[in-house]
Order: C-alpha cells, then sequence, then structure tokens
C-alpha cells in the first residue's frame, strides 16, 4: 500500500487548519489500518526544525507506524488553462503518495495548465486541487470530489462554498473557476469558463 500524504501551509512559523489534517489522518488511518489514534499535529509539528518566515508546504509522509516530515518553498502554480479529461475508472479517495493515475490524467493536458477531470459524467477535481465554480457571488463545488481537500470541508463549513452535483455541460453556466487546497483558500487567479477547453 502507498504512504499517504498530509500537506500543510506554514506561513512565518504558524501552521494553518490542523484540526481538519487531523481529521483527514485520522479518517484515513481508521479506513486503511483499522487505528482509532488520534494525531497530534500540533505537538508533532512544533517539535521540528520549522522555517519561522515565508510561506512553505509542511509535508508529512506517514503510514499506521511511520510520520515523517520535510518542508518546502511555496509558490502557486499560475493557471490560465485547463482541458476537461474523462476517466471512469480513477479512485482517490485518500491523500496517497502514489499519484500515478493522476499523473497519466495530467500528461493529456496538451498545452494546458493543468486537467479537470470528469469521472461517471461528473467534474470532481483538477491534479492537485479541488475547484469552486462561480455563478454571481456563489461559489460551488462538485459533490463527489476525487479527494475532500480540507480547504474544501473548511470552506464548506463557513459557508462559503456550497456542493452541487455538476456535469460537463454545466460548466458554461458558470462564471469563473478557481482552484483551491491546502495552501490555497480563494488565492488562485479566476479561470475564465471560456479558458475551459473540451
Amino acid at each position: 500500500m502507498s504512504l499517504l500524504i498530509e500537506s500543510i501551509k506554514l506561513l512565518d512559523g504558524k501552521f494553518y487548519n490542523l484540526a481538519y489534517h487531523e481529521a483527514r489522518m485520522q479518517y484515513s488511518l481508521a479506513a486503511l489500518f483499522g487505528r482509532n489514534d488520534k494525531p497530534q499535529l500540533e505537538s508533532f509539528l512544533h517539535g521540528a526544525d520549522y522555517p519561522l518566515r515565508g510561506l512553505y508546504k509542511c509535508r508529512i509522509l506517514y503510514d499506521s507506524e511511520s510520520r515523517n516530515v520535510s518542508f518546502y518553498p511555496y509558490e502557486p502554480r499560475r493557471l490560465k488553462t485547463v482541458r476537461v479529461v474523462h476517466d471512469d475508472a480513477i479512485t482517490y479517495p485518500y491523500k496517497y503518495k502514489d499519484r500515478g493515475a493522476i499523473d497519466r490524467l495530467f500528461a493529456m493536458r496538451d498545452g494546458c495548465d493543468d486537467v479537470l477531470i470528469v469521472r461517471g459524467g461528473m467534474v470532481t477535481d483538477c491534479s492537485f486541487s479541488n475547484v469552486v465554480f462561480r455563478k454571481g457571488r456563489q461559489w460551488f463545488t462538485p459533490e463527489v470530489p476525487l479527494l475532500k481537500g480540507t480547504m474544501r470541508q473548511k470552506l464548506i463549513d463557513e459557508n462559503k462554498i456550497r456542493q452541487k452535483e455538476i456535469l460537463p455541460g454545466d460548466i458554461r453556466s458558470f462564471d469563473g473557476l478557481k482552484v483551491i487546497n491546502a495552501m490555497l483558500e480563494f488565492d488562485s487567479v479566476e479561470i475564465e469558463v471560456s479558458d475551459i477547453v473540451f
């Protein structure tokens, strides 16, 4: 079984949204290994030698027995175009280190910056993030993503985005698209729906 990853935002010495990362780790460890203990991320991370200035991605690589942490300077990807790709067999319910199936779809972007993955006729995620679509002043995220991201869950809990079943044919009815993940709330540039390539 592939190792699991948790990616956490570290900005100027502060770790963000640890409760959401702990919840996902706890869920994954219970489902995959039958472990019911709660990860204590705050004490684990504050015991590490971490940068105190700048924006970093904190990466925890773990399984039921081990946990390793590393830190990487972070700069957001610049997305201008995304290509819609279809794969009815892809599954990614846990944040595995092995992203082979997603990487295979990413390789099909054909000149675009990323892919927007459709599974079973439903829009899901981009290759490295959940997505949110804007209609007027409201934001919607696909009801069934490939991976239930921590930022996605936080924004749902805060009533900033709503879940909605989104079909490929619905995409043109929206005004724009943004990507969200642990490192990006609404910080990414909005993509025009005209820049989504079918």
